[in-house]
């Protein structure tokens, strides 16, 4: 093989190629890639680069980087590509030290390194000069320039590594002053979540769609505390310019229209729900929105206390109009809480059995449930919801029916429905044992025959013990001359488990 310098000579326009791409890929003002090419620096000035081979049909140099494990490198001439057997992609400390070896041979790497370096110490040179919102939103959105990998969307690990790199290196700029580190926080956490808005929503969409959703979750929760503070907080005079164009930005978020509304949306309340509270702003926004959706008129209508005429919902907005229910109730708005949820009435069904994973079920009907619970409802009305609940509305349904005394209802209800014991007794079975006992008779009669059919001395127990709570029903409602015929029944029946014998004598069932 030729000498690594005459390679170097014959293919300098390549090698200028590659550390053209070097330049326009890898920022400065990031801390990864400053940290990154530090150190292929390193390994070139203490002989980290060993060049193995090149292959002059297909144009592909084989060298060996010594890092804390040897590893290999393969530059395609040809192609301008560069491959590592690290795992770290798309480059590498690895791929920058192979590139910089043979860039020194036609040239100044450390010139190289400090050119590169110019536009950070003009950065930092800006950032020493008097601060503005437009000068913020400039510089976290120029550490966002770079495209986003393709396969972040279809790899939640790899977009979260991504994210918190990214976010991280937006935070190193965070200004001295005490007074304004939460703003530019706040500016950091924004910026960067609408920056990478297209990719998450696309994660949504993929196999790891419900850790995207948590992240999502997550940073709302950061935006969340962020906002607090900064309510909170003593504002200088010099700080309205930068709540001013934050409102604008956070505006503009919302105002774009693609299928992530209901997301983009939650986003939005954070801001007027924790930060911008006074009613001349709510309506001066309101104002100021363009063609806004009809949510978002109910939002602000909701907070200012104006009346709320709803006049027919999407079924696929139903998650929203039930979060603008809550929000009523928390605003002790009963006009728009009644309206709002008399427009989500008709699509509960759908919501939660097209629109919910399984988990979130539970949870949606105990809030509808409260919410439904706080307006006047016929029984036909309730009858209708707990239909629409399914077997997810057992517990709100077998409150309701306690609450009207409708206790042959509830035990019908639960015959239906098999339920366990446990559940029968969260749903409150103590309660209608003491209002009505006659009708939870057959409910323990079945209870106890389910451990019978276990034949063994611990489900024995457990059926004796049911017996017990049988037996305290019969005698509470005059129904002793039945339970008597009715124990000796099940003894003649099983006359030959003697462990049941003898448990039933234990429990002085007799």
């Amino acid at each position: 093989m030729a000498t690594v310098q005459s390679l170097a000579k014959r293919f300098e326009d390549t090698i200028h190629n590659y550390m053209a791409a070097i330049d326009k890929s890898l920022l400065p003002t990031r801390a990864l890639d400053e940290e990154m090419v530090r150190k292929a620096v390193f390994l070139v000035r203490h002989d980290g680069v060993q060049i193995q081979s090149f292959n002059e049909e297909r144009l592909l140099l084989e060298a060996i980087v010594k890092d804390a494990h040897s590893v290999k490198v393969i530059l395609n001439f040809d192609k301008l590509t560069a491959i590592c057997a690290c795992p770290q992609e798309p480059t590498c400390r690895h791929r920058l030290a192979v590139i910089f070896a043979l860039y020194q041979k036609i040239g100044s790497l450390s010139e190289w390194v400090t050119a590169w370096r110019e536009p950070e110490n003009k950065q930092l040179a800006l950032l020493s000069e008097k601060r503005s919102p437009e000068q913020w939103t400039k510089l976290i959105r120029s550490i966002w320039r770079d495209a986003i990998p393709d396969y972040t969307t279809r790899n939640y690990f790899y977009y979260e590594q991504m994210f918190e790199g990214r976010l991280k290196n937006a935070l190193s700029y965070v200004p001295l002053e005490r007074e304004w580190k939460v703003l530019y926080r706040t500016y950091a956490h924004f910026i960067s979540l609408t920056e990478v808005w297209s990719t998450f929503i696309s994660g949504t969409q993929e196999v790891h769609h419900s850790f995207f959703k948590t992240w999502f979750d997550d940073e709302l929760h950061e935006l969340r505390d962020l906002l607090g503070q900064l309510r909170v907080q003593h504002r200088t005079f010099e700080a309205d310019a930068f709540f001013e164009h934050l409102k604008v930005l956070v505006r503009e978020f919302i105002e774009v229209k693609d299928s992530s509304f209901s997301q983009r949306f939650s986003l939005y309340q954070l801001f007027w729900t924790n930060l911008f509270t006074t009613n001349k702003l709510r309506e001066d926004e309101l104002v100021a929105l363009k063609n806004p959706d009809e949510r978002l008129k109910a939002f602000f209508n909701i907070l200012l206390k104006n009346d709320l005429d709803i006049k027919k919902i999407s079924p696929n907005e139903t998650h929203d109009w039930v979060a603008l229910a809550v929000l009523a109730e928390d605003e002790n708005h009963l006009q728009a809480l009644t309206n709002v949820l008399l427009a989500i009435k008709p699509h509960v069904k759908t919501f939660l059995f097209e629109g919910l994973y399984t988990q979130y079920r539970h949870q949606y009907v105990r809030t509808l449930s409260r919410l439904f619970s706080q307006i006047e409802l016929s029984e036909l009305d309730w009858e209708d919801l707990f239909k629409q609940f399914g077997h997810y509305g057992l517990p709100a349904y077998s409150a309701y029916l306690i609450e009207k005394q409708m206790y042959k209802q509830w035990a019908e209800l639960h015959h239906l429905h098999n339920s366990p014991l446990y559940f029968a007794e969260e749903c409150g079975l103590k309660e209608v044992q003491n209002e009505a006992p006659d009708y939870v008779l057959p409910l323990f009669h079945r209870y106890a025959l389910s451990y019978l059919e276990e034949r063994n001395r611990p489900s024995y127990k457990q059926a004796v013990r049911i017996w017990k709570k049988m037996k305290a029903a019969c005698k509470k409602s005059g129904q002793m001359e039945f339970w008597t015929a009715y124990i000796t029944e099940i003894r003649t029946q099983n006359k030959r488990l003697r462990a049941l014998q003898e448990e039933i004598e234990k429990g002085n069932l007799i």
